[in-house]
């Protein structure tokens, strides 16, 4: 499964970078572009560009601003111009009190990351990815047969 990373205001991002693909690996997620953010401006064009692309796209950063560039703001924002809204946000949480986002359309995620590897390997829990894959799978699925695609995996 491809999935694009959009860094925004991030520290950390080789560490996070690493922490993010292993996680990720579980489930064959393979980075299809990665990117960076630094206005809110840049950041909402390459959301809403990477959710035209990818099932699967992740911000990493963002979270300690209290400012208009803060990540839920900048998102809320977004969600403006997609069909993910914020009604679809749920919010992750680890033992340091890190917080992220998942958000969820019938054929998109979006996951909102502090940068911290740590949290990231804390909140991208099995349980999480095999979510992630149940839903962006069957999705895929429904799209192929939709389309007239429909194969087996050896096919």
């Amino acid at each position: 499964m491809k999935y694009d990373l959009i860094f925004y205001l991030s520290k950390k991002t080789s560490y996070c970078e690493k922490a993010l693909k292993k996680a990720l690996s579980k489930i064959g997620g393979e980075a299809n572009r990665i990117t960076s953010a630094t206005t809110p401006v840049t950041l909402g064009e390459e959301v809403t560009h990477s959710l035209k692309l990818c099932p699967l796209t992740v911000i990493i950063g963002g979270f300690n601003s209290d400012y208009d560039d803060n990540l839920a703001t900048v998102l809320s924002r977004v969600f403006s111009t997609s069909k993910l809204t914020l009604s679809n946000m749920r919010k992750l949480s680890c033992d340091s009190g890190a917080q992220g986002y998942i958000v969820r359309d019938k054929s998109q995620i979006l996951l909102a990351l502090p940068d911290s590897p740590a949290a990231i390997t804390q909140m991208i829990s099995d349980d999480l990815l095999e979510y992630m894959k149940e839903k962006l799978s069957s999705e895929n699925e429904e799209q192929r047969i939709v389309n007239g695609e429909r194969r087996t995996e050896n096919s």
